[in-house]
């Protein structure tokens, strides 16, 4: 599935544009900062955002970053034209969203660290797998180590074997050809299931037997684990938002925050991804109120 994620940034207005000797030009530079900070911030993992979306099918942090970075675009717009005492009531809602954004752009690095580290391990189980069914078609197929052990109870018995020994074989080779990692752990059960099939006509009795088949069985385990790791997740469930009068008393609930200072910031839409960012957004709100009075907690 192929995602396109455009940038949804509306240009914060710049600082400098303050009126000259307006009583709240510093505050009104400090907040344009501010979004602008975050917004560059959510912006720079926008690509990362995107890979992972198309690698592993869920949408649910892109949507997340796409809302946020609406948000702060129309919060810069706000500050803009905001005037004396409205300007300052905005700064508890600044301080959140931003804290929200930042929490957003921690997650989404987190993600990425873990994603290409699963990638990584599950190409090191899949070319292990591929290592260990070429040493078994190799010593099974060409060297035949296990023929001299093999006693069978007919002729007809034997003729049967020697079908399945072969079938396996041909399957074994146009699975690996294909080098996926699928691929791959078909090929290793195959050569298991080969190897168990002449243990049961004597190959046990060959001191090479139990290592070989413990060798498959590591890499069967190996590349199942792996791929299990690398499995892209359920689609998350859509993010909380201030204006979802359940997911407020959810977010109260797990935070401590005030209801009435969550009341008055809930007009923002601001998404919270987590808990993580919920606590965040306390925290940033507690802060910016002991310097404004807005909601003191």
């Amino acid at each position: 599935m192929s995602i396109t994620l455009y940038s949804t940034h509306t240009d914060v207005p710049d600082a400098r544009r303050a009126v000259p000797g307006e009583p709240e030009g510093a505050l009104r530079a400090e907040l344009l900062e501010q979004i602008g900070a975050a917004q560059a911030a959510l912006e720079a993992q926008l690509d990362q955002l995107q890979h992972a979306a198309n690698q592993r099918g869920s949408t649910a942090a892109l949507v997340i970053a796409q809302n946020q970075l609406s948000r702060l675009g129309g919060l810069g717009q706000t500050i803009e034209h905001a005037r004396g005492g409205s300007l300052a009531s905005i700064r508890a809602e600044v301080t959140a969203v931003v804290a929200a954004t930042l929490a957003t752009v921690q997650q989404a690095r987190a993600a990425a660290a873990g994603g290409q580290a699963a990638e990584l391990a599950l190409h090191e189980a899949q070319a292990e797998a591929h290592r260990t069914t070429g040493d078994f078609l190799r010593d099974f197929y060409e060297r035949r180590i296990f023929d001299k052990h093999l006693h069978f109870a007919s002729a007809e018995d034997e003729r049967a074997y020697r079908e399945r020994e072969e079938a396996r074989q041909k399957e074994i080779e146009k699975a690996r050809a294909e080098g996926t990692p699928e691929g791959e752990l078909r090929a290793t059960r195959l050569a298991i299931a080969q190897l168990e099939d002449a243990g049961a006509h004597g190959a046990d009795a060959s001191p090479e037997y139990q290592p070989a088949l413990g060798g498959l069985k590591a890499a069967e385990r190996g590349l199942a684990a792996s791929m299990e790791r690398a499995r892209p997740s359920p689609e998350a469930a859509p993010a909380p938002t201030m204006n979802d009068a359940n997911s407020l008393d959810a977010i109260q609930a797990a935070t401590g925050i005030d209801p009435a200072l969550l009341a008055q910031i809930r007009a923002t839409g601001m998404a919270v991804a987590d808990e993580n960012a919920a606590q965040k957004v306390s925290l940033a709100t507690r802060s910016a109120n002991v310097g404004t009075g807005v909601g003191r907690v």
